[in-house]
């Protein structure tokens, strides 16, 4: 397996990931094995619900990705929705992916999604300023980004660093709550106009689901929603 020894040796360069690796390396491991993944993973894949305020670690050596660990969110901001444009608060939703680490964040460390991707662009393409830089980070603050606290975003980072120099693809799915029917009942009666958008995301979720495997986003749609296609 290549490794980008690199960007792992660059990350190592600062001292608070140098210290996330310490105290997070033995019980990284620990979970990985206690799961059937060898460590680090060969993929994972982070998995987020607003409603619930939680965000999931899923693992793969191979196909099937296996469930590692999940995390509360330590702040909320904003409601149930897709982030529409800078200052609403938002935090996304959507399918996105890690593309930038952050070690020196002001909460502590830090990596940031790739919103606004080309599916919030044309779904706000009248906005002029549909906001940026969202991160998962630690503290307990937010205006739009996902807070899981210092200890967890050390595990998590360092995970995420092993990761990304095995593999520069780690997805995140950023739900509006996990989308049961009953969920979403609710949701669709109080947010009607998301419900296009929703029902897409509703296909990624329960294939899932049933399969432990992601489908593919082969393109959007006029509106903005995701075009997908099952392995």
């Amino acid at each position: 397996m290549n490794v980008n020894a690199g960007f792992l040796n660059h990350q190592l360069t600062f001292p608070r990931v140098q210290l996330a690796k310490i105290q997070t390396e033995n019980n990284l491991s620990h979970l990985h094995q206690k799961n059937g993944v060898n460590y680090p993973p060969k993929s994972i894949y982070l998995r987020a619900f607003k409603q619930e305020q939680l965000l999931e670690i899923w693992a793969t050596d191979a196909i099937q990705f296996k469930f590692i660990k999940s995390y509360t969110f330590t702040a909320f901001s904003g409601k149930i929705g897709p982030k529409l444009r800078e200052g609403d608060l938002q935090i996304p939703e959507g399918f996105y992916i890690i593309d930038a680490f952050n070690p020196n964040s002001k909460f502590h460390l830090s990596f940031r999604i790739n919103y606004p991707n080309t599916m919030d662009s044309v779904r706000n393409k009248n906005e002029q300023n549909p906001g940026s830089d969202i991160y998962i980070h630690g503290g307990n603050q937010t205006t739009g980004c996902i807070p899981i606290g210092d200890e967890n975003i050390a595990e998590l980072y360092w995970l995420c660093t092993q990761s990304y120099a095995l593999n520069p693809n780690i997805p995140i799915h950023i739900f509006p709550c996990k989308m049961e029917e009953k969920n979403l009942d609710t949701i669709y009666t109080t947010f009607p106009e998301h419900i296009d958008f929703w029902n897409t995301m509703k296909l990624t979720y329960h294939y899932f689901q049933s399969h432990k495997m992601l489908n593919e986003i082969t393109g959007i749609d006029n509106s903005g929603n995701n075009k997908l296609e099952t392995p």
